[in-house]
């Protein structure tokens, strides 16, 4: 991927005169899954064409259904589609906000400036329902085991899904996950309990 960075310049000059520093596009790449990042459409666009002629000489694609072009901040239209801000890579979500003043970012540099948004970085949607059918398939195969087997079962899916998206912004996603996670417990536990048996009594029976 170096050859695509070192197509473009590290700098350019504006129409007004001033150089535009770290021009050249920033590639984020973990195994054969990448993101071009630059604010320039049409840079994005050579960048696309740079890679399909590399992998043209290695017998290799683009597939179109794995490639597409976003923007974090606002809708666009590609090849006639309207396309949401924001993309999935490796199970996070990156999207811009709109903010104000006191909760924009900021450019870096010494003469920085307000951006007007905010970038965020959240579990993916497919990611979270993923999660909910592990969490799920793991309630219903244990559905007559003891409640001890079960919270073996569940707490690594768990621990390990928190571990990997617990450095992003993830307080909102935890909590719905949390009450989704209780609610399923809840089912549970009533499809055990004696029909004479208060709800309240079996929960803290099984859940302590």
């Amino acid at each position: 991927m170096k050859h695509i960075e070192n197509h473009f310049p590290r700098t350019k000059r504006r129409e007004d005169g001033s150089l535009k520093q770290g021009y050249k596009p920033k590639i984020i790449r973990y195994a054969d899954d990448f993101v071009i990042l630059h604010t320039d459409y049409d840079v994005i666009l050579q960048c696309k064409n740079l890679v399909a002629q590399w992998l043209e000489k290695v017998g290799l694609e683009l597939k179109p259904e794995k490639t597409s072009i976003r923007h974090t901040l606002k809708s666009i239209v590609h090849n006639g589609k309207t396309i949401e801000p924001g993309f999935d890579f490796l199970g996070f979500n990156i999207r811009s906000y709109p903010k104000g003043k006191h909760h924009s970012s900021k450019t870096g540099g010494k003469n920085a400036q307000l951006t007007g948004f905010k970038t965020l970085i959240k579990p993916s949607k497919k990611k979270i329902l993923a999660h909910h059918e592990a969490i799920k398939e793991a309630i219903k195969a244990n559905k007559k085991a003891p409640q001890k087997a079960l919270i073996t079962r569940l707490n690594p899916i768990i621990r390990g899904w928190c571990n990997y998206y617990r450095n992003v912004c993830s307080k909102k996603t935890f909590k719905s996950e949390d009450n989704i996670l209780w609610n399923m417990l809840r089912a549970w536990t009533v499809s055990r309990k004696k029909k004479e048996t208060p709800l309240i009594k079996a929960l803290k029976k099984y859940f302590s």
